[in-house]
């Protein structure tokens, strides 16, 4: 189980380039602390970005200084952190269900398509996610009649894991363990669990681990707390000012389509606990699965990673009950393993399809979509043979859980190899890689660097730049570039230590004219003509990749 674990966790990781805008930025960000030796403040573009803690960027930092600058090192903490949570799962689930219900519920998880894209991206949600897995599986044990108080080493992992997740993502770290926890007391009339929990030296140890870095970070960065706590959580919450607004209902569907193929098994699920008498744990995880998508819902900023925290309870729901109606009723499974095998058929299909009818596909991965055309068919025909074997009445006899298992476990193996191969196509149209390689020819010492009127996070990564990059755009934009911070704050325009390097067009004008060094210039082909308007001359150009052209001075 475990070498499967890996391999689906771990093939190709490192191959996709950097999706622009997220993990561009963030890997960037781990790199800058390593170039400026700055533990305490994140940097982006060598200036102080403050949107988001800075745990995260540690452990990629610490990635890079281990294993080098690469986009395997950027992703490894995700990986790890995935790995992290399928492992908590299955020794949960075994230690209170059995080992059965424990492979089907890790399955579930690390297949999911959802939890296995995001365990593939750099992005603070899935670490957060981890830890919040530990935090809420080290409570339950904890809390439970049976044993008059807990271990030591239970009440290290629960308040270690809140700190951590904290310090990870902020005070959501704290808030969705803590409203899930507090319901199950509440519902349980479980009080007395807090008397086993060690509450004094756990949030003595909490504090420990959280309090360091955050005062550390307001005395470099003076108003930092206030904006972070306030504007970063009850803005981002309650206010539409940083634009992530979706619907209520926006995660009704975002659930479904991130446990597919195993969606298909909700019904069947849900029925194997409607007719099941209410006990303890069924309760546990519902909570642990329905409120963080009920808080996020009522959140005015909604992104589809946000309800990551659902989805090892999701998988555990939906993995106890396969097992479970395998050992009494395997027939009842029938149409909900023939269906998902159907859905999984139809999109290797419509990628066949695409291949003759490139118009079908979405314009994102219109023509990159040849060469893993073979994968694609023998995908398809597995999968095929997979929907027909689900329909088959022979198949559903008793005692068939190895064979249930082993096939669905092959047959998404080949799931997820495929979405593998799909992300390492699509992410160099979504990238800097591309068109920083275009660049790094042209470069010499005492060359500057210039985004002009656009921005792309991840090309100082792929410049290897250890300056900022001169980024021109409207006077009214500016501060944009830098994060919320300098926005709701009204901080007063930061300057690196290599002088000036956010100016507007006006700005970037005299530059352009008396700037004694080269510079090399990024800009989008529509926006050259007004380029070369505003500085007063034609300029040069030297490569081009996409809608991007690579200019200089004449």
């Amino acid at each position: 189980m475990l070498g499967f674990v890996l391999v689906i966790l771990f093939y190709h990781l490192g191959a996709p380039v950097l999706f622009e805008p997220d993990e561009g930025r963030n890997a960037e960000k781990a790199r800058e602390i390593l170039v400026l030796n700055d533990w305490i403040t994140p940097h982006g573009n060598f200036h102080a970005v403050l949107d988001k803690p800075i745990f995260f960027y540690w452990l990629i930092a610490l990635s890079f200084k281990v294993f080098g600058v690469s986009e395997w090192a950027a992703r490894l903490p995700s990986a790890l952190s995935a790995l992290v949570c399928v492992l908590a799962v299955y020794f949960f689930v075994r230690r209170w269900w059995g080992e059965w219900e424990a492979r089907w519920s890790a399955l579930t998880l690390v297949t999911s398509a959802g939890f296995f894209v995001y365990s593939r991206i750099v992005i603070f949600d899935i670490t957060l996610t981890a830890f919040i897995t530990l935090a809420l599986c080290a409570f339950y044990l904890a809390v439970q009649p049976d044993q008059p108080r807990a271990s030591w080493g239970l009440c290290i992992l629960l308040y270690a894991s809140l700190g951590a997740a904290t310090l990870a993502k902020g005070l959501v770290g704290i808030l969705v363990p803590g409203m899930i926890m507090f319901s199950y007391l509440l519902l349980t009339k479980g009080w007395h669990g807090l008397t086993k929990i060690r509450l004094l030296p756990g949030i003595f140890l909490f504090l420990l681990i959280v309090t360091p870095w955050y005062v550390l970070a307001e005395v470099k960065n003076p108003g930092y707390l206030k904006y972070y706590f306030w504007d970063e959580h009850f803005g981002r919450f309650a206010t539409n000012q940083f634009d992530r607004s979706n619907p209520w209902y926006f995660f009704l569907y975002v659930v479904p389509a991130g446990l597919l193929p195993w969606a298909c098994l909700l019904p069947v699920t849900a029925q194997h606990y409607w007719r099941q008498a209410r006990n303890g744990k069924t309760t546990w995880l519902l909570l642990w699965a329905v409120l963080p998508i009920f808080f996020f819902s009522l959140s005015k900023a909604k992104l589809p990673h946000y309800i990551l925290p659902s989805f090892p309870p999701l998988a555990i729901l939906i993995g106890v009950a396969v097992s479970r109606v395998l050992a009494a009723a395997p027939a009842n499974l029938r149409a909900g393993f023939a269906v998902s095998w159907l859905l999984v058929t139809s999109m290797f299909i419509y990628l066949i399809a695409g291949l003759l009818h490139p118009e079908w596909l979405p314009r994102l991965i219109r023509g990159s979509m040849d060469s893993p055309a073979p994968l694609f068919w023998f995908c398809a025909l597995v999968s095929l043979a997979l929907t027909l074997l689900a329909c088959k009445r022979s198949t559903w006899g008793m005692n068939c859980s190895w064979r249930i298992y082993g096939a669905q476990a092959c047959g998404l193996l080949l799931f997820v190899v495929a979405l593998s191969e799909m992300m390492i196509l699509i992410a160099p149209l979504r990238s800097a890689a591309d068109i920083a390689a275009k660049a790094l020819p042209l470069l010499t010492p005492t060359t500057q660097v210039v985004s002009y009127d656009t921005y792309l996070e991840g090309l100082p990564f792929y410049l290897k730049t250890d300056k900022p990059l001169w980024m021109v755009t409207y006077k009214n934009k500016k501060k944009t570039f830098l994060g919320n911070f300098y926005v709701i704050t009204k901080q007063p325009e930061p300057v690196s230590r290599w002088g000036k390097a956010l100016m507007d067009f006006e700005e970037f004008t005299e530059r352009w004219q008396n700037f004694d060094q080269p510079l090399l210039v990024l800009v989008k082909e529509k926006n050259l003509r007004a380029l070369e308007q505003r500085v007063g001359s034609a300029t040069k150009r030297l490569a081009a990749d996409g809608e991007y052209v690579w200019i200089t001075r004449p």
